[in-house]
């Protein structure tokens, strides 16, 4: 329950901060990242820059690598689709 209410507020500051358009790619991101999860790797939220934050238990190890993987295809489109409206903003260079 903690996760929750500490997610929600870390969503409530971030939002506060961030663009429309930034809030809607976070989201995106969110999603992605949660489809990626896998093994003990949880994602518990996404950064103002679109960096997904987890935490891992009773990890092997290949847990991460598995999730940079997935989460690199899956968010490889939402960044593109953000990127094109705004090549300028923030996470955009290289993209």
């Amino acid at each position: 329950m903690r996760y929750v209410l500490v997610l929600c507020l870390l969503a409530l500051a971030a939002c506060s901060t961030m663009t429309p358009a930034q809030s809607a790619r976070n989201e995106d991101l969110f999603a992605a990242a949660r489809t990626c999860e896998n093994g003990s790797l949880v994602v518990t939220g996404i950064s103002p820059d679109g960096v997904p934050a987890s935490r891992t238990t009773s990890s092997a190890g290949t847990e991460r690598q598995i999730f940079n993987k997935c989460f690199a295809e899956k968010s490889a489109p939402i960044w593109k689709a953000y990127c094109s409206k705004d090549p300028s903003a923030s996470g955009c260079a290289g993209r």
